[in-house]
């Protein structure tokens, strides 16, 4: 359980934080029981040595100090939620971890957290993957890593592949062509005035023709059938026009492209752990967002998603000659739409499984109504000798039925500028997301006896 010390009230202490001590405790014994009933409720068994609780949450830009930053109070509590985990995947801790660091010493000796450097570039957005977990109720196998896609597999970027038009590469028109006009656009606005906030792709007529810049080379390819006429020569024969071969490719010079071909967003980070007799090696993700409106940003989360998938299956299958106990789970934010999308479908490709128990929750976030958040297992079903993959309870605990309640709103006004929104504001006090669990059986003693027996 987490530390309560600092929460006693002193002597000195004056009226506004007496009072908020006071509130805190009472918050927390009711956060408390409300947890223990939800497990209860949601199948968890009474002995807790017989099973492993995992969670996944992604806490909304933790550590970024929006809306005021975390202070002691929201800390207590998303502490305490978090106690009641065995080992919790983390999403969107920043990279300044001294929020972070004030968590974890809530959370007391007991608990200890690995986590990823923040992953460069935009979409990246300065976050780390975090895992916290506790000592006595599961252990690190030592094994860490970060998942990368290979040359030849990497995600295709929204916005294709572009060449850049500096002034050595002009595109020709036919005669009488002009492309000006209004288009539909999405618009922001900037200093000045109005900047676009997507891009407009124009389509270029029949006819039309780019001329290259000093520094392109034809290049035919490797492997390509040639003739012979000396010691390290070839006869190249080229068709005219230069068009429709399969062997010729155009190099263009360095920096010419944008940058279409990328790894992950975000990192994916995988770690070994233990719990009882139940070995786990779990990947935890944070997926491209985009937006949900846009096709071409929407696809590259979907093969985002599909990518992992299939390089995480082709890792547990080589995993597979080294420990055949072992299982392989993935979770952590997807940005999945909802069940029968595409999303959701990239997910459950390549050998992944999503616990029934967990199938049945409508959504995660605050509204309930996204997909966002999952954990699914490589193929659960497989024979690992004693140990099975037995879900013996599953769900998604909501904390603002017991804290920063919609009744609470005057409690906290003060702290708030008059043209913050309660309902935002609480989602960077706790998140816009609620925690996933499932709880998994641990002990297969008998099993392993069972096995050993004539």
């Amino acid at each position: 359980m987490p530390l309560y010390a600092s929460l006693k009230v002193r002597d000195e202490d004056d009226a506004p934080t007496r009072s908020r001590k006071e509130r805190t405790a009472a918050k927390l014994l009711a956060l408390r029981a409300a947890l223990a009933a939800h497990f209860a409720a949601s199948g968890s068994v009474g002995n807790r040595l017989r099973s492993v609780r995992i969670g996944t949450w992604n806490l909304r830009e933790f550590g970024n100090g929006k809306y005021g930053g975390r202070d002691e109070e929201c800390l207590f509590y998303i502490a305490e939620i978090i106690s009641h985990f065995d080992i919790v995947a983390l999403q969107e801790i920043r990279g300044d971890l001294a929020e972070f660091s004030r968590l974890m010493r809530l959370l007391g000796p007991e608990w200890e957290f690995l986590a990823t450097d923040v992953t460069d570039g935009g979409p990246g957005n300065g976050e780390r993957m975090v895992y916290a977990y506790c000592r006595s109720r599961a252990w690190f196998r030592n094994i860490a890593g970060e998942l990368t896609l290979a040359e030849d597999g990497k995600i295709r970027a929204a916005f294709g592949e572009r060449i850049k038009l500096d002034p050595a590469v002009e595109v020709v028109l036919p005669p009488g062509v002009d492309l000006s006009g209004v288009y539909p656009a999405r618009l922001r606005a900037a200093s000045g005035g109005k900047v676009l906030d997507r891009d407009v792709e124009i389509p270029l007529p029949p006819g039309s023709t780019l001329r290259l810049p000093g520094g392109c080379m034809l290049v035919v390819t490797k492997n390509s059938p040639v003739t012979s006429p000396g010691a390290g020569q070839a006869q190249i024969d080229l068709p005219a026009p230069i068009a429709g071969e399969q062997r010729l490719r155009l190099r263009w010079p360095n920096d010419s492209f944008d940058d279409s071909l990328r790894q992950f967003a975000r990192t994916p980070y995988l770690i070994s752990f233990q719990a009882g007799w139940l070995k786990l090696n779990l990947c935890t993700v944070h997926i491209y967002y985009g937006e949900e409106d846009d096709p071409a940003k929407l696809e590259q989360r979907r093969r985002e998603i599909e990518l992992l998938t299939a390089a995480l299956a082709k890792k547990a299958e080589g995993e597979l000659k080294y420990d055949r106990s072992a299982f392989l789970g993935v979770l952590g934010d997807f940005n999945i739409i909802g069940a029968g999308h595409p999303t959701m479908a990239a997910l459950e490709s390549s050998g992944f499984v999503i616990p029934e128990a967990l199938k049945s929750i409508p959504g995660s976030n605050v509204a309930k109504d996204k997909a966002y958040d999952q954990i699914a297992f490589w193929k659960p079903a497989q024979n690992r000798g004693y140990a099975r993959l037995d879900v013996v309870g599953a769900g998604v605990f909501d904390y603002f039925e017991h804290v920063f309640t919609e009744a609470d709103e005057p409690i906290y006004r003060p702290q708030m500028k008059p043209n913050w929104s309660f309902k935002t504001w609480r989602t960077y006090k706790m998140s816009d997301h609620l925690p996933m669990w499932i709880e998994l059986r641990s002990d297969f003693g008998k099993e392993f006896l069972e096995a050993i027996e004539p």
